[in-house]
């Protein structure tokens, strides 16, 4: 095909990547003082945005925003375009389009995402990609990039030139990614399926120092902002005599300590944070800012429901095992509170004050004090954010733990699964369907049915599915328990059709 690209041949997969979220980039603009622009009315450039996988969801939760997502892969963005339609959004583009052919024309945007395109593009279009960050980007507007990054990739460097070598003689892109699995087989089954033929066998896949990145990005006005990924800019899950050493290292020369943090752990894989740099940025984070955030966590007490006025130290344990321990009363109703509504979040004054409600006569001291009281749960929030356990946001919940009479399920989630079992959750996160009956139940949850409509809708469905094959009938019981599963999934929405 002429003017094809090796993304027409082999798809790459297209996910959701929530550190890319607009939501999340103004969370951390925010922290730094800088003023993203408003979420309901942002203009959002992706740079090799594929089939859209990652900007289709945003555009459709912001409907007033704008979204632009270029690509050079007409396969991919073909079916981009086909689910946009799907979709009826009128508010994101999806065109091919060479980066290198980004002008003024384009306008200015509040976000720039860029994922999985740096380190396997030439140097002049990296150059271009900087330029882009500046020229193209508002005042106070964020741009996000991920590369590979040494020392880290030293190791995969390796890797693939070994897998070079073996396939120097084959042409075809299957034999290429079948033979190089067939000698790399434990590279492989860390890969994520066919993208091993774009990450490590393309012409061009390079690595670099955060402080290469940041001396580049300074050439074209920028500065460096902090990790996407916020707990890997944090000093407190280093061993104590690196924190210790790197401590020593002012916050202000925030690229210098981030550089040995990566020598300490070996880091591969980087998502930075750009701003213009004549943006102050505050880098000293005040925790009361704590108060302008929705806040959430899936931490729940590791001995199950207890009596949120006890005293002592409670600890907590995340979805991902990581724990949060604490003996401040307040903070430890608080966790529990929000451990108990997640995927919902909680604005953090009507967290306080549902806190207290939770302390119920154990709350009066706290309340004579509440201020100091108030703020220590800010210290405490943000260090639990900056470790990965807590999540801030700024936009309101759309998600809900309660099932309604006629529950909901995202409508994006719903859309998708008409033709697949990976959905997209409004916390813009992949969701598995396990099989074909979490996939007709997702659909049937419109927000039309009541639970009965939806046991007997279900139970029809099935029976259809299975062409008169018996099939073990859907109860009440099991109904209930999976609307359960989907709220703690994020796919349960608030609102009906």
């Amino acid at each position: 095909m002429e003017g094809s690209t090796p993304y027409d041949h082999v798809s790459y997969p297209g996910h959701p990547f929530s550190e890319t979220h607009p939501d999340h980039l103004a969370v951390l603009g925010s922290l730094f003082g800088m003023t993203p622009a408003p979420l309901g009315s942002c203009r959002v450039l992706e740079l090799g945005c594929g089939e859209g996988a990652n900007l289709i969801p945003m555009a459709f939760d912001f409907p007033q925003s704008e979204f632009i997502g270029i690509d050079l892969s007409e396969q991919s963005l073909r079916r981009g375009n086909d689910f946009v339609a799907r979709l009826g959004l009128r508010n994101i583009v999806l065109r091919r389009c060479d980066i290198m052919d980004i002008g003024s024309d384009f306008g200015a945007f509040d976000y720039v995402i860029a994922h999985g395109v740096y380190s396997w593009v030439p140097p002049m279009v990296r150059e271009k990609m900087l330029s882009i960050f500046h020229d193209n980007l508002n005042p106070q507007g964020i741009a996000y990039v991920s590369y590979n990054c040494y020392p880290g990739c030293h190791s995969r460097d390796i890797a693939r030139e070994i897998m070079r070598y073996h396939v120097r003689n084959v042409s075809d892109a299957r034999e290429r990614i079948a033979q190089s699995r067939a000698l790399m087989k434990f590279l492989a089954e860390a890969s994520a399926g066919d993208s091993i033929y774009h990450d490590d066998l393309a012409d061009i896949a390079t690595p670099f120092y955060l402080h290469q990145v940041a001396a580049d990005a300074a050439r074209h006005g920028l500065q460096y902002v902090c990790d996407a990924a916020f707990s890997l800019s944090n000093l407190g899950r280093l061993p104590v005599l690196a924190r210790e050493r790197l401590t020593q290292i002012p916050e202000t020369d925030a690229v210098i300590r981030e550089q040995y943090m990566d020598f300490v752990e070996g880091r591969a894989f980087r998502e930075s944070l750009f701003c213009r740099s004549d943006v102050d940025l505050q880098r000293v984070i005040d925790p009361h800012q704590m108060a302008k955030f929705h806040v959430a966590t899936s931490a729940v007490h590791e001995k199950g429901p207890t009596d949120a006025a006890d005293a002592g130290i409670a600890t907590f344990k995340t979805e991902n095992g990581s724990t949060i321990s604490t003996d401040h009363r307040l903070s430890r109703a608080a966790i529990g509170l929000l451990g108990a509504c997640w995927p919902e979040s909680r604005r953090f004054p009507e967290l306080v004050d549902q806190a207290l409600a939770r302390l119920g006569p154990a709350a009066g001291p706290i309340r004579e004090n509440l201020d100091e009281e108030a703020e220590s749960l800010a210290k405490l929030i943000f260090r639990v954010f900056a470790a990965g356990q807590i999540q801030l946001r700024f936009s309101a919940d759309r998600l809900t733990t309660t099932v309604e009479t006629r529950p909901k399920a995202s409508p994006l989630a719903r859309k998708q699964a008409e033709t697949g079992l990976l959905v997209t959750n409004p916390l813009h996160r992949t969701v598995s369907m396990k099989d074909e009956t979490v996939r007709q139940f997702l659909m049937l949850v419109d927000g039309t049915r009541t639970i009965d409509q939806l046991v007997a809708d279900l139970n029809t469905a099935l029976a259809r599915a299975s062409r008169g094959a018996p099939m073990p009938a859907v109860t009440r019981q099991t109904v209930e328990d999976n609307l359960g599963l989907l709220a703690k999934l994020g796919l349960l929405v608030a609102g009906t059709a």
